[in-house]
Formats: structure tokens, sequence, C-alpha cells
């Protein structure tokens, strides 16, 4: 009976998971993490009332959802009357630097449903993304045409590279010594590389992204920002850097990429970085279901797809790269190095 308990609840979990994306999208668009952050400590529900647009006699609705935060994990209480921020709250806080905040929003725009419409991966030919086929062309050409997509999009692509950056540079400062020049593909904001040539003073670092999406972000004097297509020209330069790009694109795209990639960086000390999800990859934390995801949210979003170490490895060496390897970060992602 405990077993059979256990699995019921298993299923239910699965059935009633859709609330949780619709209560964080309650509290995103409230801000609910942003005030108890503005009220600087614990917060009660008066005080949290006198900030929303919820009428006096909804308190325990309030409360309810409050609740159901606090098993979500983001955030803490006392009693049904007092809450504070957990320390993974910071990733839900508008203003924080290492907020999470435009990803959630760009899946969390337009009609949710859709992201759900999983039968056209299987009634679709294989190269159609869900995406694809419920907006009649791919994700960067929806882009190039609508501005407001395209700015939910950049923000959300450079939403984790405040994350991700600092991991890669702390974990793979020898990756870096010995480049004199690096362009970051897809770099869009210029998060990543701005961040690098911070670090690395010596490296001279530049951004190739798409015409649209150079046009929309500043100028950085430590950046040198190109516009271009990476199918077509990427600028020679002692490393190329591929952060979460490669995803994007099925297997034999990837290998185009790649071969671009060996073509623009010298035969002796050049090299690729590619900041990726490796999914067989052991780390000691709970975060294997977030790489599963990814992977579905690739298939509908790009027909791209997450990688194993051993798919890894088979890409760099189909590409022509001498030797490949992959370094293990504090990120979702790893980062693996083809040498020239």
């Amino acid at each position: 009976m405990a077993e059979e308990l256990n699995d019921l609840a298993l299923v239910w979990g699965h059935i009633v998971a859709f609330l949780d994306s619709a209560v964080l999208k309650w509290a995103l668009d409230l801000g609910i993490a942003d005030i108890i952050h503005w009220c600087g400590g614990p917060t009660t529900i008066s005080q949290l009332s006198s900030s929303l647009p919820v009428p006096a006699n909804n308190s325990d609705n309030l409360r309810r959802l409050m609740r159901y935060l606090v098993y979500m994990g983001l955030l803490t209480s006392q009693g049904e009357d007092l809450y504070w921020l957990t320390s993974a709250a910071k990733f839900i806080l508008v203003g924080d630097e290492k907020s999470l905040v435009p990803f959630a929003r760009l899946t969390q725009q337009g009609d949710g449903n859709k992201w759900l419409d999983l039968g056209s991966l299987l009634e679709e030919k294989a190269s159609k993304s869900t995406f694809e086929v419920l907006n009649g062309e791919d994700m960067s050409s929806y882009a190039a045409k609508h501005a407001e997509y395209n700015k939910f999009f950049n923000e959300a692509m450079a939403s984790d590279a405040p994350i991700v950056t600092p991991a890669l540079i702390e974990g793979c400062r020898d990756i870096f010594q010995g480049i004199t020049s690096l362009v970051d593909i897809g770099g869009g904001t210029g998060t990543a590389s701005r961040a690098i040539a911070k670090a690395f003073p010596h490296i001279k670092c530049s951004v190739l992204d798409l015409p649209h999406v150079i046009e929309t972000i500043p100028n950085y004097p430590e950046v040198e920002q190109v516009p271009g297509d990476m199918f077509s020209f990427i600028p020679h330069n002692h490393a190329v850097m591929m952060m979460k790009i490669l995803h994007d694109w099925d297997d034999e795209d990837c290998v185009k990429i790649l071969k671009r990639c060996k073509e623009a960086i010298p035969e002796k000390g050049g090299k690729v970085i590619i900041v990726d999800i490796v999914m067989d990859i052991e780390e000691g934390h709970n975060i294997t279901r977030t790489r599963y995801a990814f992977d579905v949210i690739m298939m509908i979003s790009t027909g791209g797809k997450e990688r194993t170490e051993k798919e890894w490895r088979k890409l760099v060496s189909s590409a022509g790269f001498s030797r490949c390897e992959i370094t293990v970060i504090n990120a979702l992602q790893s980062v693996i190095v083809g040498y020239a």
C-alpha cells in the first residue's frame, strides 16, 4: 500500500507540476521577491498587501499562494504571516546581477500552451522545431522581424551569463593562458566577452553576432562588435568561444560551424572553447532534471539538442580537431575545448 501511494504521489506530482510555472509567473508579475527584498527582512502579509493590488478580503488567497512559494523553496516562513527570501530567491530579483527573470519572461510570454504542443515534434518532419511549426519560421528569423521578441530573446540569452562566466573564468584559467585574441560567436550583449577581457587584459576580445542583434546593443570599449553569420564568416583569432550556441543546432550543422572555427584559428595553439551542457557529467548537485528539461526545450525551440560527453567528443573529432578536453565548472554547463 505504501509503495502504491508513493507511485500515486509521483504521478500526481507530474500532473500538477504546471502550477510551479504559474505561481512563479504570478510572483514575478507582482514582484513578490523584490518587495520582500526592499523591506529588508521578514515581511508580513499586511506589508505585502499594502504594496500589491490585493483587496483586503483576498488576504487569505495571498497567504495560500505565499505558502506555495515556500513549498517551492523560494521563500521561508514563520507561521502564516511572516516571510523572507531563501538564498535561491536572488535569481528571481529583477535588479540582481544574476537574475534569471529575463529567461523566465521569454518562456512565459504569449500562449504558454504552445510550449506543450509536443505532438508536432513527431508529426512534422524532423528538421522542424515546434517553434517553427507554430510560427512559420525559425526563432532567429522570427526575432529579426519582431523587435519586441528580439529584445526578450537577447535579454533572456544574456541573463545567465553573469552566472556562467565567473564559473568559466574561475574554473578554466589555464584555458585562457597563451591566448592573445578571442571571438565570442553569438555573444549577444557581450556580457561574457567583457568579463573575459577584464579578467585577462592580454586578450583582445570581440563578439560576432547577427546584424539585428548587434544593432540593438551598446558599444563597449573593451569588446569589438562584428556583425555577421557564423556559417559564412568567422574572423581569424587565436581562440573561438561559443557559449550556449551549438545546442541550437543538429549534428550536421554543428560540424559545419566547428570546421569554420578551425579555419579561423592557428594550427598551433588555436582552440575552440565551447560552453554547453554535457548531459552525463556528474557534479554532485541536483541539476540533472534541468539538463533533461533543456534538452526538450532545445527540441521545441530550435530543433537542437543537449549532448553527452561521447557525442561532444565525436563532434569535435569530426570537425578535424586533434583532441578534446572537457572540464566541469560550477554551472549548468561544462566546458568543451577542441585543440587545433
